[in-house]
């Protein structure tokens, strides 16, 4: 994998159902990350079979030891939306495809407000559906918990440029 490669990104629930995947362009890789870019437009496959187009530009971060990943969304005119940061396994490569398991904590910064953690109900149900165990549970709050601080201080990159 290298710079302007396409890639096939998979988001799994933690049984490694597919509920959500798109095409996305490696704008650079090294040894403990893969970043991603796609623009507003692009297809999303998701798990109704439905492809619905993303509204925004996207340009993900997938750290290979770390239980998050973080998307910088941008509106048309390259102004910064949002961050978003799942919490979830680090990728798995296989072929062309890169995967993660989502665990369904989320953390959402707007410009100029805190970041939020959000979607504790939906790890709450996770955790009941999958038998996620304390310790489990323990270490995704923990790396939620250090996506917030991320998200607080990150400052995003100027918007990827579509031609």
């Amino acid at each position: 994998m290298k710079p302007g490669d396409q890639i096939q990104v998979r988001a799994c629930k933690t049984d490694g159902t597919i509920y959500r995947s798109w095409q996305a362009t490696i704008e650079s890789v090294n040894t403990d990350s893969i970043v991603t870019i796609a623009p507003a437009g692009s297809s999303v496959f998701n798990i109704k079979g439905e492809d619905l187009p993303l509204l925004y530009h996207y340009r993900a971060y997938y750290w290979r030891e770390k239980f998050y990943n973080l998307i910088e969304i941008f509106e048309a005119n390259g102004e910064l939306h949002h961050i978003y940061i799942n919490v979830a396994s680090p990728p798995e490569f296989k072929n062309e495809t890169m995967s993660f398991k989502d665990h369904e904590l989320d953390v959402s910064k707007y410009p100029l407000k805190p970041a939020e953690l959000i979607d504790e109900d939906e790890f709450a149900e996770a955790a009941v559906k999958y038998q996620y165990t304390k310790e489990f549970q323990a270490q995704m709050y923990t790396a939620a918990k250090e996506a917030l601080e991320l998200a607080n201080h990150w400052q995003a990159k100027p918007s990827p440029y579509f031609p």
